[in-house]
Order: C-alpha cells, then sequence, then structure tokens
C-alpha cells in the first residue's frame, strides 16, 4: 500500500516499542551506562575508562538498588587456555590451519571485562548495531590488531578478540593508536557511552542520554538520506525514525510522571510494556489513511469500506495446534484441560472471519489467491458462505507506484529492441532528470538512475600485483591441499586468502581442548587417567561458547566418551611393544620441495609421530568431527599424505636420533566416532590408515597396487605429487573456479557462488 502512494495508519500498539528494530540499541546502549552510573553513584567505583566521579547528589540512573550486571564476559585464565590453547577456537589471523600450540603453563591472562561495567554480549550487540556502524570485517580486523596489541606488549598467549573488544569499548582511548578505516566506529560510541554515563551520574535524564547517544552519530544523517530516497529503504528509514521518535516522547513523558525516578526505572517501564499506546498518549486517527490492523484488533469498531486480505485455505481457518511447547494454555482451575478440538478450532475461526467480515458498514471487499495447479495455494471455504459468486481478477498493476519500479521500467526501456528510437530517449532523459536531482546536502535522491550504479557495465577489475610471487614456493598445508585440488578452489580463494569465513565455532574450540589433551598425554606431561583429563577439561570448559546451556551439557558428554576412547587406543598402542611407540607429539614443519615445474613450501603440525616395528616413522592425525571419509578418500587423504611427505624430507629427523626415517604409513583417528564391533566396538575410536607413500593405495577390491601409477614429483614416484603440482598450478594461475558437491551443504560462501543459484549475478 505504502508503494501505491496509500496513506497508512497502523495501529501502534502492534509492535512494542521496545521491538522496533531502531530502538533495540538505544536501549541497550542506555541500560549499559545506566548500571555502570548507578554503580558509580553507589560507591562501587567506576569501571575501566570510566570518566564519571566517584558519585554524585542525584542518581540520574535509578531510583532503586539495581540489580548487577548480566552477562560478565570475561573468563578466568582457565576458560582461556589450556596452557596455550584458545577454548574458544580464536586463532591467531593468518597462522597455519595446523598450528603447534606451545605449552606455558605459567601464563595468566589479565583482567578482562568482569572487572569493569560492560559484558561481552553487549558490546558485541552494540558495535554491530547502528551506534557502532561497525560491519562483520571491521569487527575482525580490529579484533586482529589488539590480539597484535597484546603480542606486542608481552602476552604470550592474548586473549580473545571478543574480550579484547568489550574492553577497548570500554576505554576508547586505546583505539587512538589504531587505523581509523576499522577502528572510529568503536572509538567514537566508547566516548559517547563514557559521556552518557557521566551525563547520568551528574543528574541527567533518561531522554538527554538517549539524545546524546542518537545525535552523536553518522546514524540520523543516514536515516534522512534513506527517507528521501525514498522506495523500500525510505519506508524502513521512515518507520526507524518514527520509532526513535516516539522513544523519545516515551521518555520525555516517562519523566514528567515520574519526576525523575532515574533511567533504570524508565527502561523497565518500556520492557514491562505489551503495547506502545495508553490512554495519554493514543495517536489521533488520520481519517484521510488506510487503518492497517489484525481481525482481533478490530473488534467493536467499523468503517464504511473493509478489505479482508490473503482469505487463503490453510491460512483461514487455521487449524493448526495452538500452544506452546509445554502447552501451559491448558492449566484450568481444574487441572489440565482438553485440547481443543479440530472441530473446535474451526468454529472458533469462522467466528474470527465473522468479526472481520461484519467490521464493514457498506462495502466489503475479500481477496484470496487461486492457483492454476491443485496443490498451490487456493481461496479459504469461508468465501462460499459469503452468499455472492467470486470475481476472477487476472490483471495487476503494471508496476508499484515507487521510485526504485520507476526506474527499474525507464532501464528497461533504454535497451527494449521493440521500442522505437524516440521513447528509448525520452526514457533516458527521464533518467538523467532523476539522476541530477539532490538534496539541500548535495546527496543523490535516486543513485539508481545514475549509469555509474548499474550492475555489470564495467569491465571486470584485474590486479596487477599477483596473488603469489611467482619466483618464490607456493606456500600450502594440508588441509589447504585437499581443497584446492579436491573439494573447491573458489572455497579456499575465499577462505584462506580474502579471509572471508566465519569466526570460530565451539566446535573448532572442542577440537582444539582434545588435540592439546592428546597432546598432553603423548609427551608425558600429563598421565593417561581419565579423572585427570576431565579435571584439565572442566578448567577450560566454560570458556566454550554454546549456544544454549543443553547443548554445553551434550558436548561436554561427547568429550569425556572421546577422551575414553583415546586413552584405550593409547594404553594398546604403547602395548603393542615396538610398534606404536611415540617418538613425538605436535611436530611442526616448514618444507620446500619440487612438484612437478612447482616449487612448493609445505607447512603445518602433526599430531602424533610413532616409532614402528622397522624404525619407520608412523604418522597420526586426530579428528574431532562428526564425519569420516570414504575407505577410498582415506588412502589418498591429502593432509596424511603432506604429513609423510614431510617427514620423508626430515621434519621427524630429530626425533630419530638424527637419522632420516622413511615414511611407514599414516592413519586418521576419528575420537569422535565409535569403532565397528569387529574393531572393537564403540569404546575404540574409528581408524582409517593409508600406506606408505610410493605404494599405491588400495583399490575397491582391496588389492594393494605395484606402486608404480603415481603421478612424479614430490620426491619420486608417488600420487601426491600431482595433487600438489595441481594445487600450486591453480594458485599460481588464480583459477579458483567453484566445484559444486557435498561441500555445499555447509559451505558460508554459497551467496557468492556462481555455482550456485543463489550466488548468480542477475545479469546473467
Amino acid at each position: 500500500l505504502t508503494s501505491a502512494g496509500v496513506p497508512l495508519d497502523v495501529d501502534g500498539a502492534d509492535v512494542p516499542l521496545r521491538h522496533e528494530p531502531a530502538v533495540a540499541p538505544l536501549l541497550t546502549a542506555l541500560r549499559a551506562v545506566a548500571r555502570a552510573a548507578a554503580y558509580v553513584d553507589a560507591g562501587a567505583g567506576p569501571g575501566p575508562g570510566s570518566g564519571a566521579g566517584a558519585g554524585s547528589g542525584t542518581d540520574g540512573a535509578s531510583g532503586a538498588d539495581p540489580p548487577p550486571p548480566q552477562g560478565s564476559s570475561a573468563p578466568g585464565p582457565a576458560a582461556q587456555n589450556i596452557d596455550g590453547v584458545n577454548a574458544d577456537g580464536d586463532e591467531n589471523p593468518g597462522a597455519d590451519p595446523d598450528p603447534d600450540p606451545d605449552p606455558d603453563p605459567d601464563h595468566e591472562s589479565g583482567p578482562g571485562p568482569a572487572a569493569g561495567w560492560l559484558d561481552t554480549e553487549t558490546a558485541l550487540t552494540l558495535l554491530g548495531s547502528p551506534l557502532g556502524c561497525m560491519d562483520a570485517a571491521d569487527l575482525r580486523r580490529l579484533g586482529r590488531a589488539l590480539r597484535e596489541e597484546e603480542r606486542a606488549a608481552g602476552a604470550h598467549l592474548p586473549r580473545p578478540s571478543d574480550v579484547l573488544l568489550t574492553e577497548a569499548l570500554a576505554e576508547p582511548q586505546r583505539l587512538v593508536a589504531h587505523d581509523p578505516a576499522y577502528a572510529r566506529g568503536a572509538q567514537r560510541l566508547g566516548l559517547l557511552l563514557r559521556k552518557a554515563r557521566e551525563l547520568l551520574a551528574g543528574g541527567g535524564t533518561a531522554e538527554e542520554a538517549l539524545w546524546l547517544l542518537w545525535d552523536g552519530t553518522p546514524w540520523p544523517q543516514r536515516l534522512e538520506r534513506a527517507a528521501f530516497r525514498g522506495g523500500a529503504g525510505g519506508r524502513n528509514a521512515d518507520r526507524d525514525l518514527d520509532a526513535v521518535c516516539a522513544l523519545f516522547d516515551a521518555a520525555a513523558r516517562a519523566e514528567e510522571r515520574s519526576g525523575g525516578r532515574g533511567a533504570l526505572n524508565f527502561l523497565e517501564e518500556v520492557d514491562a510494556q505489551d503495547i506502545v499506546a495508553d490512554t495519554l498518549t493514543r495517536r489521533t486517527e488520520r481519517p484521510d489513511a488506510v487503518r492497517l490492523m489484525t481481525a482481533h484488533r478490530a473488534k467493536g469498531l467499523e468503517w464504511r469500506l473493509v478489505v479482508v486480505a490473503g482469505v487463503q485455505e490453510g491460512l483461514w481457518p487455521d487449524l493448526r495446534r495452538r500452544g506452546s511447547l509445554l502447552e501451559a494454555d491448558r492449566i484450568g482451575r481444574d487441572g489440565l484441560a482438553e485440547p481443543l478440538t479440530p472441530g473446535a478450532l474451526l468454529t472458533e475461526e469462522r467466528r474470527l472471519f465473522y468479526v472481520a467480515a461484519t467490521r464493514a458498514k457498506e462495502r466489503l471487499v475479500v481477496t484470496a489467491v487461486r492457483a492454476p495447479a491443485d496443490d498451490g495455494d487456493q481461496p479459504s471455504r469461508f468465501l462460499g458462505e459469503l452468499g455472492v459468486t467470486p470475481v476472477t481478477v487476472n490483471s495487476r498493476p503494471r508496476r508499484p507506484l515507487s521510485v526504485p519500479a520507476l526506474v527499474a521500467e525507464l532501464r528497461a526501456t533504454t535497451v527494449d529492441p521493440a521500442a522505437s528510437p524516440a521513447l528509448r530517449e525520452a526514457a533516458a532523459a527521464r533518467l538523467a532528470k532523476l539522476a541530477a536531482l539532490r538534496d539541500e546536502e548535495g546527496h543523490a535522491l535516486v543513485p539508481a538512475a545514475h549509469p555509474h550504479r548499474w550492475w555489470g557495465l564495467d569491465e571486470p577489475t584485474r590486479s596487477q600485483t599477483p596473488l603469489r610471487d611467482p619466483d618464490e614456493p607456493v606456500t600450502l598445508s594440508g588441509s589447504a591441499l585437499d581443497q584446492l585440488a579436491n573439494s573447491c578452489a573458489l572455497q579456499w580463494f575465499l577462505a584462506r586468502e580474502v579471509k572471508a569465513d566465519e569466526p570460530a565455532t565451539a566446535a573448532q574450540g572442542f577440537g582444539n581442548v582434545l588435540h592439546v589433551l592428546a597432546d598432553e598425554v603423548a609427551s608425558g606431561g600429563t598421565p593417561a587417567d581419565l579423572a585427570v583429563l576431565m579435571e584439565r577439561l572442566e578448567r577450560v570448559w566454560d570458556g566454550l561458547a554454546f549456544e544454549a546451556p543443553w547443548k554445553s551439557r551434550q558436548e561436554k558428554q561427547n568429550a569425556r566418551a572421546a577422551l575414553e576412547r583415546f586413552l584405550r587406543w593409547h594404553v594398546m598402542r604403547e602395548a603393542e611393544g615396538g610398534a606404536g611407540q611415540v617418538a613425538g607429539s605436535e611436530l611442526g614443519f616448514d618444507v620446500t620441495l619440487e612438484a612437478g615445474e612447482y616449487e612448493v613450501r609445505i607447512r603445518g603440525s602433526v599430531d602424533r609421530v610413532e616409532s614402528d616395528g622397522q624404525g619407520r616413522a608412523y604418522v597420526v592425525d586426530f579428528k574431532t568431527g562428526r564425519s569420516r571419509p570414504s575407505a577410498q578418500e582415506a588412502a589418498r587423504h591429502p593432509q596424511l599424505a603432506v604429513y609423510q611427505l614431510a617427514v620423508r624430507e626430515g621434519a621427524a629427523d630429530h626425533l630419530f636420533g638424527g637419522e632420516r626415517p622413511e615414511p611407514g604409513g599414516a592413519e586418521l583417528v576419528h575420537l569422535r566416532l565409535g569403532a565397528a564391533e569387529r574393531d572393537g566396538g564403540d569404546a575404540l575410536p574409528v581408524v582409517q590408515r593409508q600406506d606408505p607413500l610410493g605404494a599405491d593405495p588400495q583399490d575397491a577390491s582391496g588389492e594393494v597396487g605395484d606402486g608404480t601409477k603415481g603421478a612424479e614429483g614430490a620426491g619420486g614416484g608417488d600420487w601426491i605429487g600431482g595433487l600438489l603440482a595441481t594445487a600450486a598450478g591453480r594458485v599460481l594461475d588464480e583459477r579458483f573456479t567453484p566445484s559444486p558437491g557435498s561441500q555445499c551443504t555447509h559451505c558460508s560462501f554459497r551467496a557468492s557462488c556462481s555455482a550456485r543459484g543463489e550466488g548468480r549475478h542477475i545479469i546473467e
């Protein structure tokens, strides 16, 4: 209706003020500074970087004892690491995907924001809101810079970036030395929060603090420009501006009615409101506007013309069971009531439709859609009860009455071969007029009308600097090799080179913790005792960010089961005597070798190296994921093969008395997955083996090849050399084409992938 130029009057009670997108960040910021100011006034002392004094005669934040801040975010030292591993998986940006953790039992983290007034969840919410104006890329860059700063200050293991971002927002003076390109938003917001805190501590009102937060950012100007441009963005901006105005009105009225009871009391009042309007402030109805509301809210009202829209079968009547998961609505005075039967639900829906239809005094219009197919959308059965024959309308407006739709039609006309030259010229002239329109600040009112904003007219840009120096070895790792050669080169490029991958997850933290515990047992630093390992696990578990408490408990049980499998596997290996003896763990390597016509540098870290009965080096790689490769994929697993290559090139010489051991094979040990009954049952992990390099892996029939089919390179006659050459060639030639497959299911870049429907360009 709005796009068609119809004025609307939407009942404000339909959306509580606190749920408006533009209001939520302002309320979040006000709540944070009000609590901080209340604690300053109560004598608790300012938080870090607080500019407020020790107290004031007037409590501008609250009129009652405030609750302690919720969600304190700073984990203690044990919550952040197990002697050198980040529990939340927050890795050093740009590090090798197989890092070599350097255990440091004496490491202690400094105090986090728990010592101050701002918790991590609130800080990240504000930084990503329109008040902070920071996107995910800015947050990641600033987080990396803060970690580098802490590392340069002498911290062997910097704290997680979320903790450092929170402290920086609470102490904005720390951001002065950082690049404004990514730190400006955080510094500006931090200074605003400090000023608002001082204002409330000095007796200021909630309205004054809200205005300070609102007026101190570029957000109002952005909304104003968007509102002038019109279209969908303009409509959203209009709504946001209306919501912010309503918030200021509510704050002013609360101050008048309560006589200065404080910002926290105002926030409690807003949180308690399920509707926006009250009897003192209900807006005057606009007689020239269409009132838009639900059928329930129309009860008791009448209009000359009423339109009941979208009366579809399945939506009206809606015969789905009502209520919540626990069905609390069934609790009555006499115990649990029986749920409504389908017949009772139908009667209730028919009664509601009757209420909507009888609101019209002169004319009633009911609309529905009928799809040609029988299984498509169909009109509701209630239409047949109106006593009139429905009229079929097949036409629809040529386009919405909006500026974006006008621009789209004019652009289409300029390139329409069926249009006359005069019509195309007229369309181009009108586009030029729209593109020339400016507001009083010189900003374009219709930027989409200018050809500079049209997608696909320019030639693709090409970097003059190659991705990798062709005169230097191509640096790869085992996991990168698998992605480049076997999985998806585009996914590798976007994740590793563009660094656009999603932040570390709890699953990665889960794996990091188990890898460190396995290393401690293998190196002898921790006894092979489940109770000791679980005690170590408990120290860091709360540092992992799970979606819900039940998920944390579930994953802790999974971690316990994984450790039990590891210990049984480890004890069995130790009992094998000459074979399976641990030579080293977390073995870092950095070797350069020839792969066809390319020189490749491979880096990484091997979880465990054993000495077999023949004195060969046997590689073990622990996996903590829920999936595993097939037997054929494991036989040619690139990561295991790279580890064997590293052994062949001397990475493990110091573990074997300076002698060069031959690779004796490798295996994947899946700690999350229980083995089949024939292999020991669920008490042991799934183990998948790979033959020594130079021997052909087993084929589907189980027979072993003669070792003559591998690609040449990488030190001689094995298949991994060809894989390395393929990967290096793709990197140097910059051929990062997508490869659709099972990996697409969990890929983060589907919206940017030309092989996916959602990622294709609209001009293709």
